[in-house]
């Protein structure tokens, strides 16, 4: 049986799915979950870092130095600004509402989303749409693809992180970066890392669930996945049309909540404990949202490119459409 393919086919379905397998476990037959041993060290807190720190090691030993100056220009410009209007956004919302959020939305699940983005949907977007530069931006979405620029964002605000937190953070992206590339079979080895990391991760998170806050959660990332399109799909057209002079697909296609996103609210929590009580809501939220995500967003690429124009409508059909300005 075909599990795996199944499962893929499922938006961020590797992680997604286990968390609810778990979550499901949880709500009606705990105890299965508590054997003790292995099994019950695993979904402890302790494996939840270990398996976050695989996570940002994996991350790591992906980014290439050689690609930095090409994907500066148009994944860099991506990251800050969207990076500045969520997190501008969610000191606003955690500033005047607190931790409760608004809408029934967490202050949490606001921050993580608006600072996170799927840079797979991107890479599989670009494929489509995009031209080579704009795949070579790929590995600056892995700078805002965990905790980092969140946690960066709560000691803006005045969350009381420390810099030795940052260090706990960046320290396994470093290794990764560094051995990737000393080493280019490192980097060739550990390509699948994340992809089994993260069902493990998205276990150990549904453990911790209790599915009776699911409806809940479900209009909270309705109403998540709306916030991000309102706040950052705007900055990003900008960008790309006025700043970066290209048509606007590429902005559009990093407007999305990402799988990974699912697991950011966990790694928080075990740095700033006032995240904690919100963690399980946050990501219930998240995975919804990234859920509609990965089902509307293509399509809403697939509008601007007709609309504006992408590279791969002239290749591909010889039309040119308009918006294609370098």
């Amino acid at each position: 049986m075909k599990l795996l393919s199944h499962i893929k086919k499922i938006p961020a379905g590797t992680m997604i799915v286990p968390l609810f397998v778990s979550a499901i476990l949880n709500t009606f037959c705990p105890w299965i979950l508590r054997i003790g041993s292995y099994s019950q060290a695993l979904l402890s807190d302790d494996g939840l870092r270990v398996a976050m720190f695989l996570t940002l090691l994996f991350t790591g030993t992906q980014i290439k130095m050689s690609d930095i100056p090409e994907a500066l220009k148009r994944g860099g410009s991506h990251v800050l600004f969207k990076y500045l209007a969520g997190a501008g956004i969610y000191i606003c919302i955690f500033h005047f509402f607190g931790y409760g959020g608004i809408f029934g939305v967490c202050s949490l699940a606001i921050l993580c989303a608006l600072t996170n983005n799927n840079g797979s949907l991107y890479m599989g977007l670009m494929e489509s749409y995009g031209d080579h530069a704009d795949l070579v931006a790929r590995p600056m979405f892995n700078l805002n693809s965990g905790p980092m620029l969140s946690l960066l964002t709560i000691g803006v605000s005045g969350g009381g992180v420390s810099y030795q937190e940052y260090i706990t953070i960046l320290l396994p992206l470093c290794i990764g970066i560094t051995l990737a590339n000393l080493d280019d079979e490192i980097r060739r080895a550990t390509k699948s890392g994340n992809a089994l990391v993260l069902p493990i991760m998205g276990f150990i998170l549904g453990a911790n669930i209790d599915l009776a806050k699911i409806i809940e959660g479900g209009f909270g990332g309705i109403f998540l996945f709306v916030i991000v399109m309102l706040v950052t799909g705007p900055v990003a057209f900008i960008v790309d049309r006025f700043l970066l002079k290209r048509p606007g697909y590429g902005g559009i296609a990093t407007v999305s909540v990402a799988g990974n996103t699912i697991a950011v609210p966990a790694m928080i929590a075990q740095i700033a404990p006032d995240f904690a009580p919100y963690v399980k809501l946050a990501t219930i939220q998240i995975s919804c949202a990234a859920v509609l995500s990965a089902i509307l967003c293509p399509f809403i690429v697939q509008w601007f490119a007709k609309k504006f124009g992408c590279p791969k409508y002239e290749e591909n059909f010889g039309i040119k459409l308009s918006g294609i300005t370098g």
